[in-house]
């Protein structure tokens, strides 16, 4: 796992799953919360490198993985959910 791609592999996770909520939720103004904290977003994920560089450790590289793909987990939730309330609603 190379710690280089930490930084968009966080950052495009975090900001999808903090856009795709609201829409999906048809509550736009919650999009504002992404654009409003969007520096510290990114800034966060452009540290975990360093983070993994001074303290390469097992336990530091799995916190910080985790933290970056956790947003995936939550979309892939979402996109099973909506399928199979799609189903069921063809049914």
């Amino acid at each position: 796992m190379n710690p280089d791609l930490l930084t968009p592999i966080g950052t495009i996770g975090w900001f999808a799953m903090l856009v795709i909520g609201p829409i999906r939720r048809e509550s736009l103004s919650e999009i504002l919360v992404p654009i409003l904290f969007g520096m510290a977003i990114i800034d966060a994920w452009a540290v975990a490198p360093a983070a993994i560089r001074k303290d390469p450790s097992w336990k530091t590289v799995s916190a910080v993985w985790m933290g970056a793909l956790s947003p995936y987990g939550v979309l892939v939730y979402w996109m099973i959910k909506h399928v199979l309330k799609s189903r069921r609603e063809r049914q």
